[in-house]
């Protein structure tokens, strides 16, 4: 009548979506939903309580710089890392948020630092999480030349009012 694989497989499905479903929630109710701020600030978490949908990183290149391909996928590394490890602490549901839609990176330039420096201002007054990097001088480019700033993780709408106008690298 029934065939004794595709009950076997029907209930295996049943059973692992169960169990799926039962850890989940399980973790859901272990997670520390409103985490304290130990300096006496407003938790950065705060700024994006209103925000929802897709999260995403931005690396903003200095142009002018003329660096290799090498060198900016370095640089670009080194700020990507540097923000996440500060949003770790600062900003940790917006990191899951960012992780659990793609974990997107989007490389943009700038024509020039003073321009960098001021998407960098403009963030800050923002409360968004930054990370400028500045080159050790060792390779192609002079000591302490700023050279990527990445900003987020963090709401798309919320990057892309300060970077919107930028162009893709």
């Amino acid at each position: 009548m029934f065939d004794s694989s595709l009950i076997l497989g029907v209930s295996a499905t049943l059973v692992s979506f169960a169990v799926g479903y039962t850890l989940a929630k399980h973790a859901k109710k272990q997670a520390d939903p409103s985490p304290s701020p130990t300096n006496g600030d407003e938790p950065a978490e705060n700024v994006f309580a209103d925000f929802g949908g897709e999260y995403k990183m931005v690396l903003v290149v200095r142009n002018d710089l003329k660096m290799g391909k090498g060198k900016i996928g370095a640089q670009c590394g080194h700020a990507a890392v540097g923000a996440f490890e500060t949003a770790l602490k600062k900003t940790p549901a917006a990191v899951r948020k960012w992780q659990h839609s793609g974990q997107a990176k989007i490389a943009l330039k700038v024509e020039n630092e003073l321009d960098m420096m001021e998407i960098y201002r403009t963030a800050k007054a923002n409360n968004l999480n930054c990370c400028l990097i500045r080159d050790a001088g060792r390779t192609q480019i002079e000591p302490n030349s700023k050279t990527v700033l990445a900003l987020g993780p963090a709401p798309n709408a919320a990057i892309d009012s300060i970077t919107g106008h930028l162009k893709l690298l």
